[in-house]
Parts: C-alpha cells; sequence; structure tokens
C-alpha cells in the first residue's frame, strides 16, 4: 500500500488560538497535531474549515502556530501568571481570603483584550469578511485550497479527513465536497454525545445542534473514535444504518512534569481540589451547599475547598454562591483557570481531588490526579467505574451526606481512609499517549484496509440505501 495521506483539520484548535484556558478537546486536538507531526510512515497535511471552504495549511506554519498556543496556555490569562494564582491561593489558605482571579468565560474580556493584542490593533479596525476571529487568521496562513491535493492523490493513494472533534459538523457542505473523491474515508473522534442524553446541563440550542453534528457523522464518517466505553453505547443508537467502525481509546496522559522549582512554595494546609468549568454537570452546587453546612458546624476548623475552572453555562447558582455567599467565603475559594504549571502544584499537593459530576465522556481531572498520587473522590456513574475503577472513591452524586462523611474523614489527621485512597492512587496505571495513538495508527490502518465503495455502492447511500438490484443492502448488526 502506497504511503497514506492525512488531512487533520485543526479548525476547532484555531479557534481556541489566543485563549489561555483550554477545553480538554482542545488539549486533545493538540495532541494529535503533535502525534501526527511526528509521523513518518503517513503524509500530513493540516487543514481548517472556513465558512463552506476547506483550505490547506503551509506546512511550515504548524509547528510554530503549535508552540504558541502551548506559551499561551503555560503563561494564564493577561495578568493571571502561574506565580499569581499560587500567590492568591497562599493568601487564601492563610486565612486571609484569596484575591479575586479572572472571571474567565467564554469569549471572557480578559480572553477578548489577549486576542486583540495577538492580532493588532490594526486588524480589529478592520472590516473583517469573515464570520469570526479564527476565520479572520485562518485566512492569513491557510490561502491554499485543499481540492487540487484531493485530484492529484485521491486515486493514487489512501486519504484519511481526520477530525478531533465534531465542531461545525452541523453544516456537512465541506465534508460531502471531500467525501465526494473517490476513496477518502473520513475518521472522527466524538468525545461525547451529553448534549442529546442530558439537554438540561447545556445551553438552550446544544443539543438540536449536537444532533445536527451526530447525524452528519453517522451518515460521513468510515471510523468513529470514542474514549470511553459508556460513550460508545450512548452513541450507537444514533449511528444507523451506516454503522462506522468504532474504536474506543482512553484519552491519554501527559507525562507528569517534574515538580517545578519556579513557583512560590505552597502554605502547608490542607485543602480539597476542584478542576472543571462550573457548568451545571459538574455538579458544583451538592460541594458548596455542602461547604456551606459544613461552614455552620464546624466554623473555622471546616476544610479548605479551592475551586480550578473558568465559568461556564446553565450554573447561576453556583456562581452567585461564589459571587454573594460570604460566609463561605473563608472555606471556599475560586482561583480561576489556573495555569498548566500552578495547577500541576496544586493537584500534587490536595487532600484530595473531587469530581461530583452527574455525566462525563471521560474525566480527565479524575486520571490526571490519579497520575501523580493524588486521592480522588468522584461521582460513582458508569464512566469513571469503567475508566478509574477502584483507583478512586465514587459516591453516588446525590448522596450529600456521604459526601460530607467522606470529605470529613480525608481532612482528618492521619486518616486511615485516606491513606487507603493513596495507596490505590499509587497503584494505578495511566493511560499514556503512545498507547493511545498505537491503537488510533492501527485503527486508521484498519479504516483504509477497506475497499473503496463501487459506483454502485456509493449511488445506494446517496439514494438511503435504496437497493439498485432488488437486494438487501441492509448494513448487519455489528457491535461497538
Amino acid at each position: 500500500m502506497s504511503r497514506p495521506l492525512i488531512l487533520f483539520d485543526l479548525t476547532r484548535l484555531l479557534s481556541a488560538s489566543g485563549r489561555s484556558a483550554p477545553t480538554g478537546i482542545e488539549r486533545v486536538e493538540y495532541a494529535y497535531a503533535r502525534w501526527l507531526l511526528s509521523l513518518k510512515s503517513v503524509h500530513v497535511r493540516f487543514v481548517v474549515t472556513m465558512n463552506s471552504s476547506v483550505r490547506l495549511v503551509a506546512d511550515s506554519e504548524v509547528p510554530a502556530f503549535l508552540d504558541k498556543q502551548a506559551r499561551t496556555w503555560a503563561r494564564g490569562a493577561r495578568g493571571f501568571s502561574a506565580q499569581r494564582a499560587i500567590t492568591n491561593v497562599n493568601h487564601f489558605l492563610k486565612g486571609s481570603g484569596g484575591p479575586p482571579a479572572p472571571r474567565l468565560g467564554y469569549l471572557s474580556r480578559e480572553e477578548r483584550l489577549q486576542r486583540r493584542e495577538t492580532s493588532g490593533p490594526a486588524a480589529d479596525k478592520k472590516p473583517r469578511p469573515f464570520a469570526s476571529w479564527a476565520q479572520q487568521m485562518a485566512a492569513n496562513w491557510a490561502r491554499e485550497p485543499l481540492a487540487p491535493l484531493l485530484q492529484k492523490w485521491a486515486r493514487r493513494r489512501p486519504v484519511i479527513y481526520l477530525r478531533a472533534s465534531l465542531d461545525r459538523m452541523e453544516r456537512p457542505a465541506s465534508i460531502e465536497r471531500i467525501k465526494a473523491f473517490a476513496g477518502v474515508k473520513m475518521v472522527t473522534l466524538c468525545h461525547d454525545i451529553i448534549p442529546l442524553d442530558f439537554p438540561e446541563f447545556v445551553r438552550p440550542n446544544a443539543a438540536k445542534l449536537c444532533a445536527a453534528r451526530v447525524e452528519t457523522m453517522a451518515r460521513h464518517a468510515d471510523g468513529i473514535i470514542v474514549s470511553s466505553r459508556y460513550s460508545a453505547h450512548r452513541l450507537a443508537p444514533h449511528l444507523q444504518p451506516h454503522r462506522p467502525k468504532v474504536l474506543v481509546a482512553h484519552i491519554g496522559m501527559d507525562t507528569p512534569p517534574a515538580p517545578t522549582t519556579e513557583l512560590p512554595d505552597l502554605v502547608e494546609a490542607p485543602y480539597f481540589l476542584v478542576i472543571s468549568t462550573i457548568e451545571a454537570r459538574k455538579n458544583h452546587l451538592l460541594l458548596l451547599n455542602l461547604w456551606r453546612r459544613l461552614v455552620d458546624d464546624i466554623g473555622p476548623d471546616a476544610p479548605k475547598l479551592i475551586i480550578a475552572g473558568k465559568r461556564g453555562w446553565e450554573a447561576q447558582t453556583p456562581i452567585a454562591m461564589l459571587d454573594r455567599g460570604d460566609q463561605i467565603s473563608n472555606a471556599v475559594y475560586e482561583a480561576g483557570a489556573v495555569p498548566d504549571n500552578a495547577l500541576d502544584l496544586l493537584r500534587r499537593n490536595a487532600t484530595a481531588v473531587l469530581m461530583p459530576s452527574f455525566v462525563e465522556g471521560f474525566g480527565m481531572p479524575v486520571a490526571e490526579a490519579l497520575a501523580v498520587d493524588t486521592p480522588v473522590i468522584a461521582s460513582d456513574i458508569p464512566v469513571f467505574r469503567e475508566t478509574a475503577g477502584s483507583a478512586a472513591e465514587l459516591i453516588d452524586p446525590l448522596d450529600g451526606p456521604a459526601w460530607r462523611e467522606a470529605i470529613l474523614d480525608y481532612a482528618a489527621p492521619d486518616s486511615p481512609r485516606r491513606a487507603a485512597a493513596l495507596a490505590r492512587a499509587k497503584a494505578y496505571t495511566p493511560p499514556t499517549w503512545d498507547a493511545y495513538f498505537d491503537s488510533v495508527h492501527a485503527f486508521l490502518e484498519q479504516v483504509i484496509g477497506e475497499p473503496a465503495p463501487s459506483f454502485t455502492e456509493r449511488a445506494r447511500r446517496a439514494l438511503g440505501h435504496v437497493a439498485l438490484d432488488g437486494a438487501d443492502v441492509s448494513p448487519a448488526p455489528q457491535k461497538l
């Protein structure tokens, strides 16, 4: 087989360029881009989707773009360095209250300022022919159309159009044009379909948007990569009738960095840590109500809670408690979107990482905490039973008394319960990116290995699987 061509879509990562606090999806797309740059066995080109067209990114631009994005994440928000984040936390742990961190959220003021500085003031004053800032940026370094490359290579070598998210798949025109070239296969990641399963936890239009994206994926994808068996199970009913191949691969963890000496020492005081965007499905409300009761019952001896993450959506009550709940202000600190180095320091020194989510597609903070031997108390939900198993202590996300009991037990000096949790964390073997990408590489080869559909088969698909010769073309059931 000739060396395959992989077209990797960078649109999601590009849209987050300049954003100081990446989502888990953006971190995964970044890992994919780095992995693809390292491959010698395939020919890789990077593309971006702009309006309804897909354009090639100049090869020379990609490494510099990725380096710049990594520096942005490490630097943190404007005026909010890793050193500043730890200094703020130390003020809180000393009992003097923590200074407010930047209130980063979707399109927050701090991030808009940072983006304008990155683009330059002159660019902001000119009319923009594209719909978004990201498209304006892409126009500067993604000028080459994709079609001529596909016309040259699609019949001569295997081609895979690879995506690390479902972003913009509600508008399938560009995907349809790519798939119109004979022999082009599409593989995409689907991290979860939470907006379809739990529309109450997302923005009002998110369920409809997710449904359109999943429909496009089911119609056009030849392979789908999911991060848990739970997500695969939830996705299965939506893949009829095409039934593309599905790979379940647990997301890899970066090798934990050595503890840095560049940051201030943390004050020696116990604390619990939550790492997540503040949104309804993360169940911050359980913890905030629990901590309010602890303050009522114990007073200044109540354990400390640090919340690391930016503000999200459908979380008005938790945000109101953080903004106006003076009663808990000495026990609970909203640290904001903490830069990576500072977050690693907080994670390593926490009494435990807490994750009382109602639903997750994978739950990276759990694996990341266990990878550095930090105990975890998380929700007893299917995905955590799968990905963490006995390494984490799992409690029903609605069982407030059980969470209270666990937190008080862990907070006790020389806690036997925490000691047992620490031993389980040390025995945990985190998933690695090397193992993950070995699985992905093999899966891509499996997808490529299928013979390209004949003209008759492509016509059947276009006509909704109508049998042109009277034969039954319904696909056989396939287990995920």
